[in-house]
């Protein structure tokens, strides 16, 4: 019980509607999942962007928030060689 009110009282608005605690933690598994996929086509070597999507095929936006989630891990790095944009784990 007092789990339950500590929860309510502490829990981000986003998440006091259970719909959209659902929608949030799909994303969430989503994105991750994707970023599993983009670690796999990077553990062969630095890529740039354009092939990690071919390898991938996820759509652009799949591919920047996987993007997202491993660098804010920490777990790849990015570099600009002549205006493209590479990508390896780090």
């Amino acid at each position: 019980m007092f789990y339950n009110i500590f929860f309510y009282t502490f829990t981000p608005i986003l998440f006091r509607n259970n719909n959209l605690q659902n929608q949030t933690i799909m994303l969430l598994e989503k994105i991750g999942n994707n970023a599993g996929l983009v670690w796999a086509a990077l553990e062969g070597g630095e890529l740039n962007v354009k092939a990690v999507k071919k390898a991938t095929k996820l759509t652009e936006k799949d591919l920047n928030l996987a993007f997202g989630w491993l660098a804010r891990e920490g777990k790849v790095t990015f570099s600009e060689v002549e205006g493209e944009l590479f990508v390896a784990l780090a």
